[in-house]
């Protein structure tokens, strides 16, 4: 069975991880876990992004079309490689200083999907360390964007 791991929303901003995790996920290298939730966060930020900071601003019909056309594309290459899962409140419980609200869905979906990873850049919102230096919590190890892609492509050349 292949390695199963929820990609968080920030580590899908960057265009180059989001390309690569698509990639590795195409292949069959891993299966990566999206939701409903993280789904939307990814379009709302990756919209704002373009309004404010890609077009300065510019709120014309024809960047409209141009951004809508541009998240089209992004959602049918992620849709064709990420597999969906769609957890429902109420969530399963976290560890106790999980604090974020807004991160119990990314836990939920980790925990419907039998996830063994939750890729996010996050790090505030790790479950505690472990004495080995990892963070995991009922068998999820949270792990960065890179750090997850570099183990995945060092298990590809072993």
């Amino acid at each position: 069975m292949p390695i199963r791991a929820v990609i968080d929303t920030n580590v899908l901003f960057s265009p180059r991880l989001r390309a690569e995790f698509q990639e590795l996920a195409f292949q069959g290298v891993f299966a990566a876990l999206w939701s409903p939730w993280i789904i939307a966060e990814l379009n709302r930020v990756l919209v704002w992004q373009w309004i404010t900071e890609r077009t300065q601003g510019d709120l014309s019909p024809a960047n409209e079309r141009a951004c809508s056309q541009s998240a089209k594309e992004m959602m049918t290459l992620l849709l064709s490689a990420f597999e969906i899962v769609n957890p429902r409140p109420p969530y399963p419980e976290a560890w106790g200083d999980l604090t974020d609200i807004d991160d119990h869905p990314i836990w939920a979906a980790a925990v419907e999907g039998k996830a063994q990873y939750v890729v996010s850049d996050n790090i505030g919102d790790y479950p505690p360390q472990q004495p080995d230096g990892r963070h995991v919590h009922q068998g999820i190890e949270y792990i960065s964007g890179q750090g997850f892609l570099t183990m995945l492509l060092s298990d590809l050349t072993h």
